[in-house]
């Protein structure tokens, strides 16, 4: 697992926080390039906010405890359909159904990042239990157009992707996939829905990278690590050596989108209920699998069945020279609750963020409750 880079810089109020993204340099390597295909320099710059720094970029499914087995993704997929016909319908594609169950909160392979930089400060500093702890918060800003360029397995292209899009369909279909023969056979048959974009040259390519390219062992793993990609073991029919992904070099080898399958690409999702709408939502679709154990493979170079383990976005983020996808901005503990206050007083509070009816009456239930006699002055 990569540590956590340096943060960029400490911000103390929500006038800072806007500050540090608007003057100064903090966007100079991270700002999207703007474009009349792609969208203006500021479509694709998207913010997460981590009550805890130490917290990862990982979606809550992907996240390995040592000493346990991975969660079952098939299965928790295939039982919450089954208890859920009415959230999730027979035939509703898998990037819809791992929206709503990220909705209702089980574990799915999406991270959620918004557009609106105060929503994700809000949900840096929500929980007040917090602050008189001794770990500070976090915000994330992410390049997603950029993150597209590098780990998009069927374009190379700085552009954000849809739901319909080959390289969503390709990810989402992991939930209900055990091995790369189920897959490719499930992403082949989605991919003949009248609905998804894309020419079918790129849709061949890409099943041959998921049903007829092997995956290296190295690539294989039940629990997190770093993955130098600059030098990573890709397989071809030399055998396995070294290959920096990011060179110029054949972009569109079998192996090398293989092992972009793995890694994430940035989600514009339909905005379906008011919750998205309201909290300006979107998302990382992220790829991969960890397994129980690799003893299945010792001694071997490479599996035709296997699924590689995920790239997270610090790897990618780690093996960019002149560019970044990614950087952060540090909350100290002190300040959390004097930034929620400054968030309350322009409108951005839980019940605005959340529409429905629990949430407002918690939120009616804390505005008139009288404050205690050492709150009347904070």
């Amino acid at each position: 697992m990569r540590d956590t880079p340096a943060e960029s810089k400490t911000i103390e109020s929500v006038a800072q926080a806007i500050d540090a993204l608007t003057r100064g340099k903090l966007l100079d390597a991270l700002a999207p390039e703007a474009s009349a295909r792609r969208g203006d320099a500021r479509f694709g710059l998207w913010f997460r906010g981590h009550e805890r720094a130490s917290y990862r970029l990982v979606p809550s499914l992907l996240r390995p405890t040592p000493g346990r087995a991975p969660m079952d993704e098939v299965s928790l997929t295939r039982h919450f359909r089954a208890l859920n016909p009415d959230a999730v319908p027979a035939g509703t594609p898998d990037f819809a159904a791992l929206v709503t169950m990220q909705h209702y909160l089980a574990p799915t392979r999406l991270l959620d990042w918004t557009e609106n930089l105060l929503v994700a400060l809000f949900f840096a500093v929500r929980d007040p239990r917090l602050d008189d702890g001794d770990e500070d918060a976090a915000l994330w800003i992410l390049n997603a157009r950029r993150l597209n360029y590098y780990s998009s397995a069927s374009r190379r292209s700085a552009e954000l992707l849809y739901a319909n899009d080959a390289d969503v369909v390709a990810r989402a279909t992991l939930c209900r996939v055990r091995n790369r023969d189920e897959w490719h056979d499930s992403v082949a048959r989605s991919l003949h829905a009248p609905q998804i974009d894309g020419e079918s040259y790129r849709h061949t390519r890409l099943l041959g990278a998921i049903g007829d390219t092997p995956m290296p062992v190295s690539q294989i793993a039940s629990e997190a690590r770093a993955v130098d990609l600059r030098a990573v073991p890709i397989a071809s029919t030399r055998g396995a050596k070294p290959l920096n992904l990011f060179d110029d070099g054949n972009w569109a080898a079998p192996e090398r989108l293989a092992l972009r399958l793995s890694m994430p690409v940035a989600v514009f999702p339909p905005r379906a209920n008011a919750r998205i709408r309201n909290q300006s939502g979107t998302f990382t679709l992220h790829g991969g699998r960890y397994v129980a154990d690799t003893a299945a493979w010792e001694g071997k170079s490479t599996s035709p069945s296997a699924i590689g383990a995920p790239i997270d976005l610090l790897d990618i983020d780690a093996a960019l020279r002149r560019t970044r996808i990614l950087k952060w901005l540090r909350i100290p503990a002190a300040k959390r609750a004097g930034i929620r206050r400054e968030l309350a007083l322009i409108g951005i509070t839980e019940a605005a963020l959340f529409p429905e009816l629990d949430y407002q009456s918690r939120q009616l239930a804390e505005r008139w409750t009288p404050p205690r006699d050492d709150e009347r002055d904070a």
